[in-house]
């Protein structure tokens, strides 16, 4: 099996995102959902993009967001992919200039889509229980997954081991007080990749 990719999400600062490719993040996530504590400007993303574009893959996260606002954020910022967080459709997902990520949250709605990967995530983000465990290594031997909720530095090991998902996706599991904590970050890449070394 190929290295697990990791994607750190949530990206606001240039250090945390040179830290995360330093310590060998493959995807980088930048928020534009408006009402998320994550979200970040397309300026300030740019300025953060133009530092480190070419080194990894750049990933914006999108919700039930206008489809030329996407598709002009793509352009402008030269995303490599387009993450989808809402209740977009498949017809919304064809007008769709860019590859894509799509977030579910069980294997009833999977079928439906025709995306570059999926990111398997808990109902309601940031709370509740971690996906069902036995669901994700169902999904994750039928499609390329992104495993996501509730990760952490002390559990992706032994959630990578179980599931081996494609990847692996974090935000608040690498956060301090709110803030994205550098020292978090490069334990959870170590920690997620130690099982292929």
């Amino acid at each position: 099996m190929n290295d697990i990719k990791v994607k750190i999400c949530g990206i606001r600062t240039v250090e945390a995102a040179q830290a995360a490719i330093e310590a060998g993040a493959d995807y980088l996530g930048f928020n534009f959902v408006p009402s998320s504590r994550r979200f970040i400007e397309s300026r300030q993303a740019l300025e953060i993009i133009n530092k480190v574009k070419g080194k990894v893959k750049i990933v914006g996260v999108f919700q039930n967001a206008e489809i030329t606002m996407v598709n002009q954020l793509v352009k402008q910022l030269d995303l490599d992919f387009v993450q989808l967080h809402g209740q977009e459709n498949p017809e919304y997902i064809r007008h769709i200039q860019s590859k894509l990520i799509k977030v579910i949250n069980s294997f009833k709605e999977i079928d439906s889509y025709t995306v570059d990967y999926f990111l398997l995530d808990r109902v309601k983000q940031g709370e509740g229980e971690m996906v069902n465990v036995e669901e994700a290594i169902l999904i994750v031997s039928k499609y390329r997954i992104f495993l996501a909720g509730g990760l952490t530095p002390e559990n992706v090991t032994g959630a990578v081991r179980k599931i081996q998902p494609f990847g692996v996706d974090v935000a608040r599991g690498i956060e301090t007080n709110g803030k994205q904590d550098i020292e978090k970050i490069k334990a959870f890449i170590r920690n997620a990749k130690e099982r292929y070394e």
